[in-house]
């Protein structure tokens, strides 16, 4: 209850500094009004990212109390199943980099030997397996933006949840998944390298993109690999030393006493 008068606190004090900050905006220059804006912009960001958090610590506490008999307790055991599932394909991943994409030449095809075994007795399975190692890409985009959102104050959070996404949630995640569906294809046709040794986007991302003069560079020096690992090593330390996502009280009366100091002054 306190969270929530503390946020409610913040939201007046966030109209009222809005209701000030469009008379003063009109005195200012291109560079100082352009400077508070973007003050403006990222308070309010954070005041939706503790408003989320809330509401999502509502919802678990609802489950737990009044809501308990309705809960299907089968949800945390398929989410444990997924988030086993998720971790194996990140293994593979992985393994995939280091021990395939990185040496020259591989140490092992590993992922393209298993897809190329249901070649022998099931076609449509190796192909139902790249689909998913491939779509498991596009995914940890959203749910890695998603969480990139939530801890830093670039962007706004997106959240897509069941009977409550807003349609410019909707936008905004699927124009992400465009922008990440070519270089996901790229990266998994060089994964999968033997694997679609004759199809034409092998002949497309493997061979005339590897021979441009520029571009072609970023290519044959594995630059994207290795930034891939560098991301996912800083990712793993990062989120091993704040493994929750938290802006709870004491973030909301921070927020709180910053906005009154600035309507205030």
């Amino acid at each position: 209850r306190d969270r929530v008068n503390e946020l409610v606190n913040v939201g007046e004090l966030l109209k009222i500094e809005q209701e000030e900050n469009a008379q003063k905006y009109e005195k200012m220059g291109w560079r100082e009004r352009r400077k508070a804006m973007a003050e403006e912009k990222k308070t309010w960001i954070k005041f939706k990212q503790a408003v989320y958090l809330m509401e999502e610590d509502a919802e678990d506490f609802a489950n737990c109390t009044a809501n308990y008999r309705n809960y299907n307790p089968l949800i945390p055991i398929f989410s444990l199943l997924g988030g086993i599932l998720a971790l194996v394909i990140s293994l593979c991943w992985v393994l995939q980099i280091i021990l395939y994409m990185l040496p020259t030449p591989p140490v092992t095809p590993f992922l393209n030997e298993y897809f190329r075994w249901f070649e022998t007795w099931f076609n449509l399975f190796g192909v139902l397996s790249v689909a998913i190692f491939s779509f498991y890409l596009l995914i940890c985009a959203v749910k890695g933006c998603f969480k990139f959102g939530l801890r830093f104050l670039f962007f706004q959070v997106h959240p897509m949840k069941l009977n409550k996404t807003y349609m410019s949630s909707f936008l905004f995640n699927i124009g992400l998944v465009l922008l990440c569906a070519l270089p996901v294809v790229q990266f998994s046709a060089s994964a999968f390298q033997d694997y679609a040794r004759y199809t034409t986007v092998n002949q497309t991302f493997n061979v005339q993109l590897y021979y441009l003069k520029f571009f072609g560079w970023f290519w044959r020096s594995k630059v994207f690999e290795y930034a891939l690992l560098v991301i996912l090593l800083l990712t793993c330390i990062y989120l091993g030393c704040k493994p929750k996502d938290t802006s709870g009280g004491k973030d909301s009366i921070s927020l709180r006493d910053r906005l009154r100091a600035r309507v205030s002054g």
